[in-house]
C-alpha cells in the first residue's frame, strides 16, 4: 500500500491543559431576567482574570442551551451548555434531573482548558429554578466554588 503524501489530520484537536488562566471581559448576570451586560468603567471594559474568569465562564456556559448560540457550536456530537428542558418536567424524577445536569456540567467543563475536574455537586430547588453548586479544580492547583441558577424558561 502506498504511503500518503500528506499527514493524516485527526478529526478532533487534542485537548491541552492551560498553564495559566487568561483574561475575559467582565460580564454581569441578572438571574431574575436571565440577561446580562458587559461591565464598563469610564468607557473601558472591565476584565476578569484567573479564577474569576473561570467562574464567569461556567456561569455563561450553564446559562445557555447546547447548540443554540452559533458561536459556541462545534463539529463534535457534544455542544457546550446545559439542556434545561428537563428541569421542570414532572415526568422525570429529581434524581434523574440532577444526574443529567451533572453530566452536562462535566461534559461542558471539558471545553475549558483551565479545568482539570469538577466535583462536589449539590442541587437546590428554588421555585422553577434549580441552583447548581459544584467545585471546579484547575490545572494550576487552584479551586473555584461555582453556583449557578439553571432555569428551564
Amino acid at each position: 500500500m502506498a504511503e500518503a503524501i500528506f499527514p493524516v489530520i485527526p478529526s478532533e484537536i487534542p485537548k491541552r491543559a492551560a498553564e495559566s488562566i487568561g483574561r475575559v471581559p467582565a460580564f454581569s448576570f441578572d438571574s431574575s431576567s436571565r440577561k446580562g451586560t458587559f461591565s464598563v468603567v469610564d468607557g473601558a471594559l472591565r476584565e476578569r482574570t484567573g479564577i474569576e474568569a473561570v467562574k464567569q465562564w461556567f456561569e455563561l456556559m450553564l446559562r445557555q442551551r447546547p447548540g443554540v448560540i452559533p458561536i459556541y457550536r462545534t463539529e463534535n456530537t457534544y455542544q457546550p451548555g446545559v439542556d434545561t428542558t428537563i428541569v421542570n418536567d414532572k415526568r422525570f424524577a429529581l434524581g434523574f434531573v440532577y444526574a443529567e445536569i451533572e453530566r452536562n456540567v462535566r461534559d461542558t467543563s471539558a471545553f475549558c482548558p483551565a479545568v482539570r475536574t469538577v466535583d462536589s455537586f449539590e442541587f437546590q430547588r428554588k421555585g422553577r429554578t434549580l441552583q447548581v453548586n459544584f467545585t471546579a479544580r484547575m490545572h494550576t492547583g487552584e479551586t473555584v466554588e461555582v453556583s449557578v441558577d439553571v432555569n428551564s424558561e
